[in-house]
């Protein structure tokens, strides 16, 4: 298999995640879940070497014990829809900065911004959704294989539903970003935790049975085969921007040549920022600007207590 098609798959695999994690609909919805996802996935999965099993094998077993659309509705509503603090969010910036629209949903946002994507008008969810993150993964391995010549590819896998996210762009031009810097700089992060709390809602909800905490072991192995345990294991900083750390990777250790400086000089001063700086040494800069190095209080010497 070319890089190409390969990317293609990928492509497929991720925008099948992406459905599957949206509201239910109707019948259709669940039978595409049940009988047209796990073949998909199956397939795809044997294609790019993907560890599905057995986690496949208990989706399998866990959506076909869903007996029609209503019951479907039920069990999604109890695990995302209800608030609180004890059920798994599909917003994943509450596992990457411990709340609702944090850095990372900055972060995200930006990315979405530099690749031309906007929410679709139905999409009425935060832009950490799990569902628009895949959809972006899956835009980005697309825009990939057609920046080399690669055909373009379907938007409607089988499970069906509306996209979360849409963008107009022409073939053949280098995406912005590539698709591992979504999954290693946010998916990797919060997909472990996912999993773990759909682990423990199965639980404490005394469910039966529940595919989506299948769903979401299948992404956890995908995730990792792709972005290597080491990473996995990593802690994130939800500061930093993903083409920020790519270019951090990247010029790691090289000296700044003229052009190098002149792109930066070119960059502040479109933001309005000052310049000057850029040429003095880092470790004569405070010295030569007349700047005097900051130096941090001691510890307070009493604290603060509340009552008892």
């Amino acid at each position: 298999m070319t890089d190409d098609a390969m990317a293609l798959a990928k492509t497929e695999f991720f925008l099948c995640l992406a459905r599957a994690f949206t509201t239910p609909g109707d019948s259709g919805f669940l039978a595409a879940l049940r009988e047209d996802l796990p073949l998909d996935l199956d397939e795809l999965g044997a294609q790019l070497g993907y560890p599905l099993q057995p986690a496949l094998a208990d989706y399998r077993a866990a959506i076909t014990s869903i007996a029609d659309a209503e019951q479907l509705m039920v069990l999604y509503s109890r695990l995302f829809l209800v608030p609180g603090d004890h059920h798994p969010s599909l917003n994943t910036g509450t596992y990457l900065d411990g709340a609702l629209a944090g850095g990372s949903l900055t972060m995200l946002e930006r990315c979405y911004a530099r690749c031309g994507l906007e929410r679709q008008s139905g999409f009425r969810d935060l832009s950490d959704h799990l569902s628009a993150q895949l959809e972006l993964v899956a835009w980005l391995l697309t825009a990939e294989a057609q920046s080399g010549g690669g055909p373009a590819v379907s938007a409607e896998p089988a499970a069906g539903g509306e996209p979360a996210v849409s963008a107009e762009r022409s073939q053949h031009v280098e995406p912005p970003m590539r698709a591992e810097q979504i999954l290693s700089q946010f998916v990797v992060h919060w997909v472990g935790p996912f999993r773990a709390e759909l682990e423990t809602a199965t639980g404490r909800f005394r469910l039966a049975a529940n595919p989506y905490l299948h769903l979401a072991r299948v992404l956890e192995a995908v995730v990792r085969h792709e972005v290597g345990e080491d990473l996995s294991a990593q802690t994130r900083d939800s500061g930093i921007d993903p083409e920020i750390a790519r270019l951090r990777t990247q010029f790691a250790g090289r000296e700044l040549g003229e052009e190098d400086l002149a792109i930066i000089r070119a960059r502040l001063a479109a933001d309005g920022l000052p310049s000057d700086h850029i040429a003095i040494p880092e470790e004569s800069r405070d010295r030569t600007m007349g700047l005097a190095t900051m130096t941090p209080p001691g510890p307070p010497s009493h604290r603060l207590k509340t009552g008892a």
